[in-house]
């Protein structure tokens, strides 16, 4: 095969292979017996709870008990009295298997499930999403997308710092195909008329990423941006697709606004957790007289001791231990910031070095250990990265270098799909990672950055697919695609 001179048939033949073999990969390692996944840090409790299963634990242990040593491979369904239910796009999946779960014990099986389950819909769904997308740029004739799209299945999603999320109740998956969904989306409908479902599909992927994690409700909106500047200049208007993706983000914003202003113990622990890890682990860490900010913040400056401590390692609820901590503020965490920008040029620095681990080490991988992590037999691209800063920084950098040089040529009034795809991949990453330190300081980056390096690694696939030689010869376009 040579370029875009294959035939349609060979072209499809490599689409399957990748696809083949990117759900080889990703089932080797969801399937394992024991099971290779992220142990429990609580987050994931938030989402079983809304539909009543947990971890298949002795009954003295109570349902809600994080598990941060290693996975579960058994759930079952308990009662509890008062469910702590986050809502997120995330109970799609968790209310998918919950059903499953349920249907089999009607019919006969027993009360402990699978949660290989979890894995094997999340992975359908992933896969069903690559094999359209790729089609659809098959029948427009664009050879090279479509196998740059199938070819981030093996590449890309297989990796284990992804599929590791496939058998959990983690949002990060659900988070990684939504994006995914919707800036593929956004690419495909490029230039092409308004129907009423691609006004539709990009507004409900819009919305469902706004959805998946707390981090991300502002990064749609950030897309919509970045699309509706593009597409002005381009055009000289603004496109029916920057108008369907901006309605999403917007409803994805408001609901998770609502969410956050919801009473009860819940979110009342998530608002003082995050709180307590943005003064603990993004402000008092990088400031000269750790003691001073506190005061200047008004809280206790006795609790300077618990600077670079996440919330979790205090030793009482975060208010009850830090005076004052109730009373801080986004709007006083932006003040401070503006008036110690030293503290914000370390804060960036050190959260760009924390992205690192693609695959987190805070939790377990294997079932059954205590944080022991996969085997270093399993290969995986975050491994390359965790061990060259240099690959890392090239990797981070790419989208950012790429977006300069072709705002430079061709230039921005002529446009390209290319400038689309590296402007939409660097404000992922520029948005995700602000989000995180913000909202979040540095208590588990790595995790809540899980974007950035896919949006990275995404990049550098696709470019070099994309740039490969071409033979003289496309394959011919679906005139009704």
């Amino acid at each position: 095969m040579k370029g875009l001179a294959a035939s349609r048939p060979a072209i499809v033949a490599l689409l399957a292979a990748l696809w083949l073999v990117g759900t080889l990969r990703a089932l080797s390692l969801c399937l394992h017996d024991p099971l290779y996944a992220y142990a429990n840090s609580y987050d994931e409790t938030r989402y079983t709870a809304c539909f009543g299963f947990y971890p298949n634990r002795p009954a003295e242990i109570p349902p809600d008990t994080h598990s941060p040593e290693a996975p579960f491979a058994k759930f079952r369904f308990i009662p509890t009295n008062d469910p702590m239910c986050y809502g997120s796009s995330e109970l799609l999946f968790a209310g998918a298997t919950a059903l499953v779960w349920k249907a089999a014990e009607l019919a006969g099986g027993g009360e402990v499930h699978d949660v290989r389950v979890a894995a094997l819909l999340r992975w359908t769904v992933l896969l069903a999403l690559s094999i359209m997308f790729s089609f659809a740029w098959l029948r427009r004739g664009e050879a090279r997308a479509s196998i740059a799209n199938a070819a981030l299945v093996p590449l890309l999603f297989a990796d284990p710092a992804n599929t590791l999320y496939l058998a959990t109740f983690y949002a990060e998956w659900t988070a990684l195909i939504t994006a995914y969904a919707l800036v593929a989306l956004l690419l495909l409908v490029r230039d092409r008329p308004r129907t009423r479902l691609r006004f539709f599909l990009i507004a409900f992927a819009a919305f469902l990423l706004a959805t998946s994690k707390l981090q991300h409700m502002l990064l749609p909106l950030a897309l919509a941006i970045v699309v509706t500047v593009l597409d002005r200049i381009r055009l000289g208007r603004t496109s029916w697709r920057a108008i369907a993706l901006s309605l999403g983000a917007l409803a994805g914003l408001y609901f998770q606004f609502v969410q956050t202003t919801r009473d009860g113990l819940l979110m009342a622990t998530i608002r003082q957790y995050n709180r307590a890890d943005v003064v603990f682990t993004a402000l008092t860490p990088f400031a000269d007289d750790p003691k001073a900010l506190l005061a200047e913040l008004g809280i206790d400056p006795g609790c300077a001791v618990y600077s670079g401590k996440r919330a979790w390692q205090l030793p009482d609820l975060p208010d009850r231990t830090c005076r004052g901590l109730v009373n801080f503020t986004r709007g006083t965490e932006i003040a401070a910031l503006i008036r110690h920008p030293s503290i914000a040029a370390r804060l960036l620095a050190h959260g760009v070095g924390d992205i690192d681990p693609w695959i987190s080490d805070l939790v377990g991988h294997v079932e059954g250990g205590a944080f022991e992590k996969l085997p270093s037999s399993v290969p995986s691209l975050g491994r390359a990265l965790h061990a060259s800063a240099p690959l890392r920084g090239f990797v981070l950098a790419l989208p950012f270098v790429v977006l300069i040089v072709l705002s430079i040529r061709p230039g921005w009034q002529r446009g390209s799909a290319a400038l689309d795809a590296v402007a939409i991949a660097a404000v992922v990453m520029s948005a995700t990672l602000a989000v995180t330190l913000l909202g979040d300081g540095l208590a588990d980056t790595a995790k809540q950055t899980h974007l950035v390096l896919n949006a990275a690694l995404a990049t550098l696939f696709a470019g070099i697919i994309m740039g490969a030689p071409s033979g003289r010869r496309s394959v011919v376009a679906d005139p009704s695609g």
